[in-house]
C-alpha cells in the first residue's frame, strides 16, 4: 500500500525504531523521539544498502519520491546513488562552510567601511565563542533550523537572552550574504522564534555600572551579613539560596573550595565553587560575626538557628536604589555575559553556573570538573571586580582573532 500524507502524520512513535514502506524500497523510519526520516533500502552489486533522503516533513512525500526515482535512474546506469551523492557533495569543498562564508561577509563588510575594526573583533569573537565549534565546518547548505536553534537555546538557559539576539542576526546576516553569492537558497534562522526575555525577573546591569554597584555596596547602611551575602553573590555568581544556606563547615579555607552539597543545589548535584582571594578575604572578615553559627549568613533575628531571610540580599539592593536595574540573579548574567566576551571556554563557565543538564547521568557527573581552569578564571573574575572601568576586558584569544 502507498503511502499519503495523512498517514504519514498519524504515525506515532513506539519504543523502539519501526518503519513503513511506501514501495519501490522507499521507507519512513520512525525514531522513539518522533522523529521521521526517508530512507531508501537498495541493492549494487549484490549488496545491501542505504540512502538518506532527508527529514519528513522537511522532504514531503513526494519529494521522497522523486528522489527515489532519480536514484532509481542511476541503479538501472550501474551507478551507485549513495556514491554519487557522496561526489556531489566533495564537490563543494570547505569554502564553502558556515566559517569560511563568515569570514567573506566580514571582510565585505570592513571593505564597504560598515564596521570598525572594534566591531569587527566582537562581532567574530561571539561567532568563534559561540557558533563555530557547533556548525562552522559543515556547508551552508546543510545546516538546519533545528541545529541553530538548539545553539541558540544554549544561550537562553545561561541568560545571554542579549547575546542571543546579536548571534541570530549575524548568523541570518551570513546566510543571506551566502544567498546573494548564489551559495545557498536557504535563510533557515527566519524560522526561529525566541519568547521575549521578561527584563524585571532578571534585571542586570553592564560591566560599565559595575564601579557604581560595587560603591554602592561599600557605603551602603547595610548590616555586615548582608554586605558580605552580596559580595559574595557578585564574586561567585551563586543562586540566593546556595549562599543562604552555606555553611561554616562546608568553607575550605585551606585550599579556598566551597563544598555546597547537593542537597542546597538547583540541581540536586553536589558543587564546587572555587574561592578567589578576595572572596576569601570577605569571608574571614564576617568569621567573628557569624563564625560561632551554623550558617555563614545567619539570621539577624535568629541566628543560631535559621540564614538570612530569603530576599535579604534582593531587598538590600532595592534599598541601595537598583530596582529595575539589577538583582541578585542578575550578578550570573553579569559575571556570564562578561566572561563570554573575555573569551573563556564556554564549557568551564556553565560548569561555574552549575547548568549540567539534568538528564546527565550520575554516573558521568564530576563536580570537580575543570576545576582548575575555574580556580584562574573565578580569580581574573574577581580581579576584573576590583577593576572595573570597562578597559581591562580583553578577549584571552584577542591575538589569534587579530590574525585570524
Amino acid at each position: 500500500m502507498k503511502l499519503n500524507n495523512t498517514q504519514i502524520k498519524a504515525l506515532k512513535p513506539k519504543d523502539k525504531q519501526y518503519k513503513v514502506s511506501d514501495g519501490r524500497g522507499l521507507n519512513l523510519v520512525i525514531h522513539p523521539n518522533g522523529s521521521k526520516y526517508w530512507r531508501l533500502f537498495y541493492r549494487f552489486e549484490g549488496k545491501q544498502k542505504t540512502l538518506a533522503l532527508g527529514v519528513y516533513p522537511m522532504i514531503s512525500l513526494a519529494e521522497a519520491r522523486d528522489q527515489t526515482m532519480e536514484a532509481k535512474t542511476l541503479i538501472a546506469q550501474g551507478i551507485d546513488p549513495s556514491a554519487a551523492k557522496r561526489q556531489t557533495k566533495e564537490k563543494r569543498d570547505d569554502k564553502f562552510n558556515f566559517k569560511n562564508i563568515a569570514r567573506l561577509w566580514r571582510n565585505e563588510s570592513v571593505e564597504n567601511k560598515e564596521w570598525s575594526r572594534n566591531h569587527e573583533l566582537k562581532v567574530w569573537r561571539t561567532l568563534e565563542m559561540n557558533v563555530f565549534p557547533y556548525f562552522g565546518h559543515k556547508d551552508i547548505k546543510d545546516i538546519s533550523a533545528p541545529e541553530i536553534k538548539e545553539v541558540l537555546k544554549q544561550m537562553e538557559k545561561r541568560g545571554a537572552t542579549e547575546l542571543l539576539k546579536k548571534v541570530k542576526q549575524r548568523c541570518s546576516a551570513v546566510f543571506n550574504y551566502a544567498i546573494s553569492e548564489g551559495m545557498t537558497d536557504n535563510n533557515p534562522t527566519l524560522a526561529l522564534k525566541f519568547r521575549k526575555h521578561i527584563a524585571e525577573n532578571h534585571n542586570h546591569i553592564s560591566y560599565q555600572d559595575l564601579p557604581e554597584l560595587v560603591q554602592s555596596i561599600e557605603l551602603g547602611n547595610l548590616t555586615p551579613t548582608v554586605k558580605a551575602g552580596l559580595k559574595i553573590a557578585l564574586l561567585t555568581f551563586q543562586r540566593t539560596q546556595e549562599i543562604r544556606f552555606a555553611e561554616w563547615q562546608h568553607i575550605d579555607f585551606e585550599n579556598a573550595l566551597w563544598h555546597i552539597p547537593a542537597e542546597i543545589m538547583k540541581m540536586k548535584r553536589d558543587h564546587i565553587v572555587p574561592l578567589s582571594t578576595q572572596a576569601i578575604a570577605i569571608l574571614k572578615a564576617l568569621q567573628p560575626i557569624t563564625g560561632h553559627y551554623k550558617y555563614v549568613f545567619a539570621s539577624n533575628v535568629e541566628p543560631d538557628q535559621k540564614p538570612m531571610n530569603s530576599n535579604a540580599l534582593i531587598n538590600a539592593l532595592y534599598a541601595l536604589g537598583w530596582k529595575h536595574r539589577m538583582t541578585t540573579h542578575g550578578f550570573r548574567h553579569l559575571a556570564s555575559t562578561t566572561l563570554h566576551e573575555c573569551g573563556f571556554d564556554p564549557r568551564h563557565i556553565e560548569k561555574q553556573l552549575s547548568h549540567e543538564n539534568k538528564n546527565v547521568i550520575a554516573g558521568t557527573y564530576n563536580k570537580a570538573e575543570y576545576l582548575a581552569e575555574r580556580i584562574k578564571m573565578m580569580q581574573l573574575w574577581a580581579d576584573l571586580v576590583d577593576n572595573a572601568d570597562g578597559k581591562n576586558i580583553i578577549p584571552i584569544n584577542r591575538n589569534k582573532q587579530s590574525a585570524d
